[in-house]
């Protein structure tokens, strides 16, 4: 519990004085708005440390290999986060919950620097962010996305939504699929307990996603899936009939 708060405490510091600087630099300079990625690794590196999570990255190289690109990655805990950012092109915005934004500094950091607001209870907010994030690939920029929506309640894959599927071939970029494990042990959703511990990030091979036709978001979503799904071993434990969530988005 003691590292835990710990945690909490670095966290809190180090947003403050981080997205604060960089809301007013690129506030100042518009151009540096990639800064929001190189202050992240800064940020994440020291949170991993204090969490004690050692992470462990494997096919790093594979986040280079196409530019743009759409990240696709599973999503446990805090940790999936900082461990993202630690890697991803400087040209790298994450598309991320509503609320985040809503975060003194913090959330002005991501407007400020180009990440991407979603609403996930509303299908119409949701499809303008994603409209939005089709505006910043096209601009030459990738983008992360968790499908999930949320983090795992027990560290299993939980369903995939379609909406960064939808937006993977309308932009027709390829999506480069990242397995995290570990993290769910590290640093648990919604409790303060932290476990120092492994966490690997499996960086995929790039999908190609224009074999797949427009319309066909669900064969991309259950390809994407079972990449992914594969570093899991066992511990899947979302039925095949569900891979999908009800919600388009």
């Amino acid at each position: 519990m003691l590292r835990g708060i710990w945690v909490r405490c670095v966290l809190v510091l180090l947003t403050a004085v981080l997205a604060g600087s960089v809301t007013l630099l690129v506030l100042l300079v518009p151009r540096w708005s990639n800064l929001i990625v190189h202050a992240g690794r800064l940020w994440s590196r020291a949170l991993l440390a204090a969490a004690g999570a050692r992470v462990r990255f494997h096919g790093l190289e594979h986040a280079y290999e196409h530019d743009p690109c759409i990240f696709i990655a599973n999503h446990q805990s805090m940790v999936d986060i900082w461990a993202m950012l630690s890697f991803v092109p400087p040209n790298t915005r994450f598309v991320a919950k509503r609320e985040l934004f809503r975060i003194p500094v913090f959330g002005w950091a991501l407007a400020t620097t180009g990440c991407i607001p979603i609403n996930r209870e509303s299908r119409s907010e949701a499809i303008r962010s994603l409209g939005l994030a089709g505006e910043r690939i096209r601009g030459g920029r990738s983008v992360v996305l968790f499908p999930e929506g949320s983090r795992s309640r027990d560290g299993s894959l939980g369903p995939f939504k379609k909406g960064a599927f939808h937006l993977a071939l309308q932009a027709g970029v390829p999506v480069v699929p990242v397995a995290i494990t570990g993290s769910f042990e590290s640093v648990p959703p919604r409790r303060l307990r932290v476990r120092p511990g492994p966490v690997d990030v499996f960086v995929e091979h790039a999908i190609d996603v224009t074999p797949f036709q427009p319309e066909d978001s669900a064969g991309l979503l259950e390809h994407v899936r079972r990449v992914i799904l594969r570093r899991f071993g066992d511990r899947e434990s979302v039925p095949a009939e569900r891979v999908a969530a009800p919600e388009s988005t």
